[in-house]
């Protein structure tokens, strides 16, 4: 995958990028946003055989801005429906607008692509954000009009130990190509 609007950049992640994944994904200020403040602890082998288990239905991509790579992007689909991740992880590169940007080049490959649809046509885009995470909320309800379909109370423990609420959200296929218009 490569998609590039003006100087945002998402591209499928290589072995190339595995040290830069590892750190953050290993780094708890990177992390806490997710429920994971000690980071992931995951080893660099395992970071690498994330990056190898990629293919057009399952992608791990990095985000680059003016050709530097500030962030990480996932997807994962089932049957007509697109679980994406994304987090921009360098903060300098945070509170800046990017992550609507980069989040509506996502929503429209996901829709759009040829392969994909051609295999399995995208009818929804569904994810959650944890109910503290109010600047996410704000984007996805304001700026990229999603639905919160629901919230699940304490529905996972945090690592430490604390339950966490998470908010469900959905763009239905029709709504999205309705506002690109």
């Amino acid at each position: 995958m490569r998609i590039q609007k003006d100087n945002i950049l998402i591209r499928t992640a290589t072995v190339d990028d595995a040290v830069q994944l590892n750190k953050w994904w290993n780094d708890g200020r990177v992390m806490e946003h997710a429920g994971f403040p000690y980071g992931l602890g995951e080893s660099l082998e395992d970071t690498i055989e994330n990056i190898k288990k990629s293919d057009e239905f399952n992608q791990l991509c990095i985000i680059e801005i003016d050709g530097k790579a500030v962030g990480e992007l996932s997807y994962k689909i089932r049957g007509d429906t697109a679980y994406p991740g994304c987090k921009i992880c360098d903060f300098d590169y945070q509170n800046k607008g990017y992550g609507t940007k980069i989040i509506l080049m996502l929503f429209e490959f996901l829709f759009t692509d040829e392969t994909i649809n051609s295999k399995c046509r995208i009818e929804r885009i569904a994810w959650d954000t944890m109910l503290e995470n109010k600047r996410a909320q704000h984007v996805y309800e304001n700026k990229i009009r999603a639905r919160r379909v629901g919230v699940r109370k304490d529905c996972w423990k945090d690592q430490t130990g604390r339950l966490r609420t998470a908010v469900d959200y959905e763009i239905r296929r029709e709504d999205f190509m309705s506002d690109k218009n």
